[in-house]
């Protein structure tokens, strides 16, 4: 079933296909053994994709844990009804403690100053409210092991089990790390070796608590699953299943090049559009802003009502293409805020007359009159402008509608 943006008069709009979603969470889960932690992200708007409907869809397919990167988003999820496990991945302070408390959020901790603001909150909350029962604290902990950015030193490791054993207010439920890269993950002398073995340095000092680990991010998961279990310090034997914290992949798109990733997963979203006005340019004719393209004959100029206003972005000016009847149609001159314009000169020359109205798909799948399904896939728009296509999908805003194609209830779980 379909359902439509509320009050949305735009001719642009991102589709998302919560089927897709539920199958690729299902072939990602299904990599791993049965019980294994897994918590697929859906921070940042759930990668552009609308992290409401999306966390419903997850939920409904099994999904125990969600994690987030802001209490905001967090926050968010709560509004929205959410009850299950958000675990929150990024930063707090002392003013903010309180709202991971009022939130029930699982903080995934990464220094002293986290557990002292979350102590004091707590001892706040208990002499304003004394006689209201405040179970342990739910906490994760993460442990900078290469990737520089966030998590306790591995060294850190036995003060915290000290501190934990002593303010009962805690519960340590995980250990985490994050992966440089992921897929050299199980490769004898490759970075993750070296971080995974930092990794049990730590976790030998916190296994009393008996916390689930998790490191795994979705190309380690998908491609290198096997060897983390029987290479890594953390795997032989599969005493410690190393957890996962899927993202790009349940959105369909692969993160890594081995060619043992599952060809099953689909993407999860699609733009489309539809020419907003078609005409003549006559030869030497100039097109956008600048002009950066001049025509080099009598073209026909289409008219796309998307730009980078709403996350179309502009260094696919001139580079990029979108479906139209199947075909590819390359963009001429810069791409506007609300608009770019396509060549569609060849196409008309192939098929006949292009109207006003006509469909372009500027992110998915469109057939052309043989039958043949032409695809443009994020990684092929990130490739154009050297980026990821995490840039490309999050870039999406909140000016484009979605509309959810939604999960057959028989499909769930």
């Amino acid at each position: 079933m379909i359902e439509s943006p509320t009050q949305s008069h735009r001719r642009t709009f991102a589709e998302v296909n919560l089927h897709h979603l539920v199958k690729n969470f299902s072939a990602v889960r299904a990599l791993l053994p049965p019980g294994t932690f897994i918590c697929p992200m859906v921070k940042a708007n759930a990668y552009g994709h609308g992290d409401i409907e999306v966390s419903r869809a997850l939920r409904s397919a099994g999904a125990l844990q969600l994690g987030v990167g802001l209490i905001e988003e967090g926050r968010h999820l709560r509004l929205s009804g959410d009850t299950g496990d958000l675990l929150l991945m990024g930063t707090f302070d002392a003013e903010s403690a309180p709202s991971v408390l009022e939130h029930k959020l699982i903080p995934v901790l990464s220094d002293w100053s986290q557990l002292e603001a979350l102590h004091f909150a707590r001892a706040l909350l208990l002499a304003e409210f004394p006689r209201v029962p405040r179970p342990a604290t739910r906490v994760h902990i993460t442990f900078n092991t290469g990737m520089n950015r966030l998590g306790f030193d591995v060294d850190q490791a036995p003060r915290l089990a000290d501190f934990l054993r002593t303010h009962l207010d805690f519960k340590l439920e995980g250990v985490a790390t994050h992966l440089l890269r992921g897929d050299d993950a199980g490769i004898p002398g490759g970075e993750s070796e070296s971080q995974l073995s930092a990794f049990a340095e730590a976790v030998a000092h916190l296994q009393d608590f008996q916390p689930v680990l998790h490191a795994l991010n979705s190309s380690a998961t998908l491609s290198l699953w096997q060897r983390v279990v029987e290479n890594s310090p953390l795997g032989r034997g599969g005493r410690w299943p190393l957890g996962s914290r899927p993202g790009l992949a349940i959105y369909g798109v692969k993160p890594t090049t081995e060619e043992n990733v599952p060809t099953s997963l689909k993407p999860v979203v699609s733009l489309k559009s539809s020419l907003v006005r078609v005409h003549r340019v006559p030869k030497g004719g100039r097109v956008s802003y600048g002009p950066t393209w001049r025509a080099a004959r009598p073209s026909t100029i289409g008219v796309v009502p998307m730009g980078y206003g709403d996350g179309y972005f502009r260094l696919l000016s001139n580079r990029g293409s979108v479906l139209c009847r199947g075909e590819k149609v390359k963009i001429a001159g810069n791409v506007c805020m609300d608009y770019f314009m396509v060549d569609l000169t060849d196409l008309e020359e192939r098929t006949g007359p292009v109207l006003a109205g006509e469909a372009v798909v500027l992110l998915g799948e469109q057939v052309n009159h043989a039958g043949i399904v032409q695809q443009i896939t994020a990684q092929d728009l990130a490739d154009l402008i050297g980026t990821i296509p995490y840039e490309i999908l999050t870039n999406i805003n909140e000016r484009v509608p979605r509309i959810y194609l939604r999960v057959d209830k028989s499909e769930a779980g």
